[in-house]
């Protein structure tokens, strides 16, 4: 009988760690970035979300409820990158870009390999600064 009640009461705290990546999530997709921050910085630092990375890259990178921070952007997208994420390898592209490194041929490796992995946000980051690929 208590076999039972193993599976849920290892599920129970599950579900609670999920709770700020999802906090945060919701707030993103309504507009509520400085909510949507919060929330991504405490799900990284006491859940270790690896997604939330990739979206306070996103928050920083567009000064979405923050104060556009190319470096932050840059550091929080490259975790993102090295947990396999191909999408962060547009945005971390446009980092590079936008902080007028002259490391583009990183950002152009970054844009490659991300549309090459299916992220179509590459396609279109390469089109708006009339980088071929």
């Amino acid at each position: 009988m208590k076999m039972k009640f193993l599976p849920i009461f290892l599920i129970v705290p599950l579900l609670g760690l999920a709770s700020y990546f999802s906090d945060g999530m919701r707030a993103y997709k309504q507009g509520n970035y400085k909510a949507a921050k919060v929330n991504f910085e405490q799900a990284i630092e006491e859940e270790g979300s690896e997604q939330a990375n990739f979206f306070l890259g996103l928050l920083y990178l567009k000064g979405l409820g923050v104060e556009q921070d190319i470096p932050a952007a840059k550091r929080f997208l490259a975790k993102a990158v090295e947990n396999g994420n191909a999408r962060a390898k547009c945005y971390l592209a446009e980092a590079y870009l936008l902080q007028n490194s002259a490391d583009k041929k990183t950002a152009l490796k970054l844009l490659k390999e991300g549309k090459s992995a299916g992220a179509n946000e590459c396609v279109d980051i390469a089109a708006t600064y009339k980088i071929p690929l």
